[in-house]
């Protein structure tokens, strides 16, 4: 039976192939074109983006099988009525990886450096546009939103709005504490025991100098 599933984990091999594909031509190295006895190599395009290491598009591919794994998990469990609630979200919490085993943040980085990864691509944004089971399933288990919506960032893709997460809440703003003695309106408060003369002599010349 084919489900949202099937379709998705088969995207996700295709483009964990094209990855394998693209690693392996780096690994080889650029091709060398002979004429005679002169060398060419290919003409760096300038807008071509600078190369990234080996461990960079080995962390890629663990990524997209660790998300389709889970991705596959919840899903069942979303069939057989077994969905548990949501963990809390730990986005101010420290994190563990260290910088230089990152994957990189730009939006739609994958297909800035492998243009075969584009139909994936499209395939993924169309199942996720066009079938109200991906919906359904997205909003009775809100956890597989933070599989996507990394995804369709590394991919470039367009999020819908049942992905997107609600906007964060304003800061409040705090106006400055007032001045000692002074209130918020201005006037001087009074306090619980009367202040001494000198002191009330001293805020009140403080204020006029402050104007």
């Amino acid at each position: 039976m084919n489900t949202i599933s099937s379709h998705f984990t088969a995207i996700l091999g295709r483009l964990s192939q094209a990855v394998a594909a693209f690693v392996a031509v780096q690994l080889r190295g650029p091709e060398i074109v002979w004429l005679g006895a002169q060398a060419y190599l290919p003409i760096v395009q300038p807008n071509q983006p600078a190369a990234l290491p080996a461990e960079t598009w080995l962390l890629l591919t663990h990524r997209i099988n660790r998300v389709a794994q889970r991705f596959r998990a919840l899903f069942a469990r979303w069939q057989a009525k077994t969905l548990s609630a949501p963990r809390p979200s730990r986005a101010g919490s420290p994190s563990t990886r260290h910088p230089e085993t990152r994957l990189p943040t730009t939006r739609g980085w994958i297909g800035a450096h492998i243009p075969a990864a584009a139909p994936c691509a499209g395939t993924l944004e169309y199942l996720l546009h066009h079938t109200p089971q991906m919906r359904d399933f997205v909003q009775a288990a809100p956890q597989a939103g933070r599989l996507l919506r990394p995804l369709c960032r590394m991919l470039g893709l367009i999020v819908p709005d049942y992905l997107r997460l609600p906007p964060r809440p304003k800061p409040a703003i705090s106006c400055p504490p007032p001045a000692c003695g002074e209130s918020r309106s201005g006037t001087f408060a009074t306090p619980d025991r009367p202040l001494q003369p000198e002191i009330r002599a001293a805020a009140r010349a403080w204020k006029k100098y402050d104007r």
